[in-house]
C-alpha cells in the first residue's frame, strides 16, 4: 500500500467516524445544518475543532473532537481542551464514533456517556453551575405535613440525608441507601429531592420502579410533598409535558431510551434496588449520566445481582457492601419505630412430607404449583380464624396472604368469604394484576374496612405501604432470603390510628424456619411456636374433583405418522397463560388468536387501535385508557398476560396491537437476544475503563457469540478474525493474561446467558 492509498484510508476512516457523529447529533436533537447550532472545523487558536455546539443565542457551549474508529477517544480529550479553553466551554465530548466521552473539565473527569448531549441538557448544566449552593446551607426540616399529618425527622432519616450529603459533597456520582421497610424511604428520599432542587444541584429526575402500583404511591408522595416540582408517570406511551420528576417502570423507561439523552436527567433513583435493575435493565442506570441513588430494604449479593456493586458501595478486598446509609430492621423494633413480630408456625404432614395421588409423589413444593389440593387451602382458611379467636374473639385484622398462583389465591379467597358470610363476600379480595383495576383495590383495602384480607401473587411482597396490617399469612414457601424479608416487611410499620405496635407471621410453609427466624418483639409478650398441628393430614375431605390434577401438568400425546422422520418428538407439552382473579388457565396459542381477534373487531370501532393503525404514537394517558378498556373480562388482555403469552417479558400494549393488526411483528426471539446482548454488553462497557482497541476486540467477541451462541474462552484469538489484533500472543499483551481471562469469565457469566435459548429471554 503507498503512503497516498495509507492516508486515503485514514481519511475515509475519520470521514466515517463523522458520519456516525452526525447521526448521533441529529438522534440528540441538534440540527447539524444550522450553523447557529453546529459548525464544523471551527478555528481555534491552534488548529480546528472538528464540531462546536452553540446555544439558542449562537454562543459557544461544547466542543466535539472526532477521533478514527482505530484510535482511543480519550487520546484526543488534551487536544479538545486546548479548544475549549479557546471557545471558553466548559464542556467536551471525544468520540470514536462507537465511544464516547464527556468531559465537564472544570467539575470532574471525563465519563463514557451512551449519548451525546442535547442543547437544553448542555444549556441546563450552565444554569445550574451558576446556581449551584453547597447542601450544607440547605437545612433539614425537623417536622413535613404530608399525607394530612405532620409528621417529626426521625434521627436516623436525618443521618441518612446527611450520608447523601456528604457523598454527594465529595463528588460520589453513586450512594445506596439501606432502610428498613416502615422507615420512610419514600418520605426521605422526596425530603432529599426538595433540598437539591432548592440547592440548584438537579432539574430533572428520574424514578425508577418496577410495578405501576409502587410508581402510583411514590407519586402520591411527591404530588403531596413537592407540588412545586410536577410530576408525570409513565404508562407505556410518549411523555406529555415537561416535568421535573419522570416516574416510570423499568420496562417502561427501557423501552423508551431512545427519547431520552444521556444528559437528560440529574438524578435516577432505583427504588426497590435489590430487585428488577439487574440485567437488561442495567442498561437504564447506565444510560444516563447523573447522580444515582440505590433505595432497599434488602441488597442482595449474588454474583450477578451484586447492589452493592452497582451503586459503587463494595469493598473487593474484604467481600463486602458498604452501603452509604444502613438501618437496620431490628434497630427500627428497638428504638420504637417498627412493630416488633410474633411468629406462629403451623405444620402439616403435607407441607413437610407433599402427597401421594394415583402413584404419583408430589413433593411440597409441587403443591399448587404442580398439583391443587383444595382441601388444604380450606383448612389453612380454618386454622386462620381458630387462632385469631383464641387470640382475641370477634376481632378481625388486616391480613395479607401470600399466595402460589391465581388460582390458588382465588381459592383461598373463597373459603374466607364462606367461613364469614355475614360479610356478604367482601372479607377477602385477590389482589393481582388480572383483577380488573388492582389500584382501586388495593385502596380499598388500606382505606376502607373491607376487605379484611387481600390475597395477593407477587403484587403485594414489595415496597406495599399499609401501616394497618397486622397479620402476614405464609402460604407461599420461598428459598430467597431477599423475598422473605419483604414479604415480612409488609407488617412493621406502626400505625396510630389502631395503637398497633406488633404484627403476627401465620407461617404454614415452614419459611420462617428455612431461614432461622424467630419472634422479635421486645415490648410484647412473645407467642408460643405451635407445631405439628394435624390439620388435614390424610385430606380426607378430598372429593374426586378436588383430586383432579390440573391441566397444565398433564402432557398431550399426538399421533406420529409412519412416515415422520425419527427426531420427531412424541409428546408435546402445553403451556399456559393464567388469566382473570380466578386464575383460569387459557392454551398460549388459544389466547393469542382470541387477542388477535377482539383487536381486529375493535379497529373500526375504538379511535385509539384506529390511531395505532394509523402508526400514530398514543400518549401516556391513552395508553392508560386502551389498557382498562382491554382488561376485562372474560380474556383479561393486558400487558403481564400478554407478555406470559408471547414470551416477551418488556412487551408494552401498543406493540401487541400492532402485532395483531399485522402493521408490525413483535421481535423474533433472536432478535430480542441480540437486543438484549447488546444493550447488556454495552451497559456493562460504560462501567469499564478500557482502551478503544479494547473495546474493539471485545465487540468482536460478543458478536462471536451471537453468531455462534456459544460461550467463548481464550481459545477464540486462534481464529483467523482476530489476527489483525496479533492473535492470541498480542492480544495477551493487549488485556494482561490474568485481565482477559477475567473480562471472558465475566461477560459468560453476566452477559452471555442467552445460549442456545435455553434461558427465560
Amino acid at each position: 500500500m503507498t503512503k497516498g492509498e495509507r492516508n486515503q484510508k485514514i481519511i475515509s476512516r475519520e470521514t466515517d467516524t463523522r458520519i456516525i457523529i452526525d447521526r448521533k447529533l441529529r438522534e440528540a436533537g441538534w440540527d447539524i445544518e444550522d450553523k447557529n447550532q453546529v459548525s464544523t472545523e471551527e478555528p481555534a487558536k491552534k488548529g480546528r475543532a472538528d464540531y462546536l455546539l452553540k446555544d439558542r443565542r449562537g454562543r459557544p457551549l461544547a466542543v466535539i473532537e472526532a477521533k478514527r474508529f482505530s484510535i482511543d477517544p480519550e487520546a484526543g480529550k488534551h487536544q479538545a481542551l486546548e479548544y475549549a479553553k479557546s471557545f471558553q466551554t466548559d464542556f467536551i465530548f471525544v468520540s470514536n464514533g462507537k465511544d464516547i466521552y464527556f468531559w465537564d473539565y472544570k467539575s470532574r473527569s471525563e465519563q463514557k456517556v451512551a449519548t451525546l448531549f442535547s442543547q437544553k441538557d448542555l444549556e441546563k448544566l450552565l444554569v445550574l453551575r451558576k446556581s449551584k449552593k453547597p447542601l450544607s446551607t440547605i437545612s433539614i426540616p425537623d417536622k413535613v405535613f404530608t399525607q394530612g399529618e405532620t409528621k417529626d425527622i426521625r434521627p436516623y432519616q436525618r443521618e441518612a440525608i446527611q450520608a447523601m450529603d456528604r457523598a454527594i459533597e465529595a463528588g460520589k456520582r453513586k450512594m445506596l441507601m439501606v432502610m428498613a421497610t416502615g422507615t420512610g424511604k419514600t418520605l426521605n428520599i422526596a425530603i432529599q429531592i426538595k433540598r437539591m432542587f432548592e440547592a440548584g444541584l438537579i432539574e430533572r429526575v428520574l424514578f425508577l420502579v418496577d410495578r405501576i402500583e409502587l410508581g402510583k404511591q411514590a407519586q402520591d408522595t411527591f404530588n403531596d410533598y413537592l407540588k412545586e416540582y410536577p410530576s408525570e408517570l409513565l404508562y407505556g406511551g410518549r411523555q406529555k409535558r415537561e416535568s421535573s420528576i419522570i416516574i416510570g417502570t423499568l420496562p417502561t423507561i427501557y423501552s423508551q431510551l431512545r427519547n431520552f439523552t444521556s444528559g437528560y436527567f440529574d438524578l435516577v433513583i432505583s427504588d426497590e434496588a435489590h430487585r428488577s435493575i439487574y440485567h437488561i435493565y442495567k442498561a437504564v442506570l447506565a444510560h444516563f449520566n447523573a447522580i444515582k441513588i440505590g433505595l432497599t430494604a434488602t441488597p442482595s449479593m449474588y454474583i450477578d445481582r451484586n447492589t452493592y456493586k452497582l451503586f459503587n458501595c463494595w469493598d473487593e478486598d474484604n467481600q463486602k457492601g458498604i452501603p452509604t446509609f444502613v438501618y437496620g430492621l431490628r434497630n427500627g423494633i428497638k428504638q420504637g419505630y417498627l412493630a416488633g413480630y410474633d411468629i406462629v408456625r403451623i405444620d402439616t404432614k403435607v407441607s413437610l412430607e407433599g402427597i401421594t395421588y394415583e402413584g404419583d409423589d408430589y413433593n411440597p413444593e409441587d403443591l399448587e404449583r404442580v398439583i391443587n389440593v383444595p382441601a388444604r387451602s380450606k383448612q389453612i382458611v380454618k386454622t386462620y380464624r381458630n387462632e385469631e379467636e383464641k387470640r382475641q374473639p370477634h376481632r378481625h385484622r388486616k391480613a395479607i396472604i401470600f399466595a402460589i398462583t391465581q388460582k390458588h389465591a382465588a381459592q383461598l379467597a373463597y373459603y374466607f368469604n364462606q367461613l364469614y358470610p355475614e360479610f356478604n363476600g367482601r372479607y377477602a379480595e385477590v389482589i393481582t394484576s388480572n383483577v380488573p383495576d388492582a389500584g382501586q383495590a388495593i385502596k380499598r383495602f388500606k382505606q376502607e374496612e373491607l376487605p379484611y384480607v387481600a390475597v395477593s401473587v407477587g403484587m403485594l411482597d414489595c415496597g406495599f405501604d399499609a401501616p394497618k396490617v397486622e397479620n402476614i399469612v405464609m402460604v407461599r414457601p420461598t428459598k430467597s432470603p431477599i423475598l422473605y424479608q419483604q414479604m415480612r416487611g409488609r407488617g412493621s410499620r406502626l400505625c396510630k390510628g389502631i395503637s398497633k405496635t406488633s404484627f403476627r407471621i401465620y407461617d404454614f410453609v415452614g419459611t420462617t424456619r428455612d431461614f432461622n427466624d424467630e419472634s422479635y418483639n421486645p415490648y410484647s409478650e412473645i407467642l408460643e411456636h405451635r407445631k405439628g398441628i394435624p390439620w388435614g393430614t390424610e385430606l380426607e375431605e378430598l372429593t374426586a374433583k378436588e383430586r383432579e390434577v390440573p391441566e397444565n401438568i398433564k402432557k398431550v400425546f399426538v399421533q406420529v405418522p409412519e412416515d415422520a422422520p425419527e427426531n420427531v418428538d412424541l409428546v408435546v407439552k402445553r403451556e399456559y397463560v393464567e388469566v382473570g382473579p380466578e386464575g383460569e388457565k387459557i392454551d398460549t396459542d388459544d389466547y393469542q388468536v382470541r387477542w388477535k381477534r377482539e383487536i381486529q373487531l375493535l379497529v373500526d370501532a375504538d379511535p385509539l387501535i384506529k390511531k395505532i393503525k394509523a402508526e400514530k404514537e398514543l400518549t401516556d394517558e391513552e395508553v392508560k385508557e386502551l389498557s382498562g378498556k382491554l382488561n376485562s373480562p372474560e380474556f383479561y388482555f393486558n400487558e403481564a398476560n400478554l407478555r406470559a403469552a408471547y414470551h416477551y417479558p418488556q412487551g408494552k400494549l401498543p406493540e401487541f396491537v400492532r402485532d395483531a393488526l399485522n402493521i408490525s411483528e413483535l421481535p423474533t426471539k433472536e432478535k430480542l437476544v441480540k437486543d438484549k446482548v447488546d444493550n447488556l454488553f454495552e451497559a456493562w462497557l460504560l462501567e469499564r475503563d478500557l482502551k478503544s482497541q479494547q473495546a474493539k476486540i471485545l465487540r468482536m467477541i460478543k458478536n462471536q457469540y451471537l453468531v455462534n451462541k456459544e460461550k467463548p474462552d481464550i481459545s477464540i484469538f486462534n481464529k483467523p478474525l482476530f489476527g489483525q489484533f496479533g492473535g492470541l500472543r498480542n492480544i495477551l499483551k493487549i488485556f494482561g493474561e490474568k485481565g482477559i481471562q477475567n473480562i471472558l469469565q465475566e461477560l459468560n457469566n453476566k452477559i452471555f446467558i442467552y445460549n442456545h435459548g435455553r434461558e427465560n429471554y
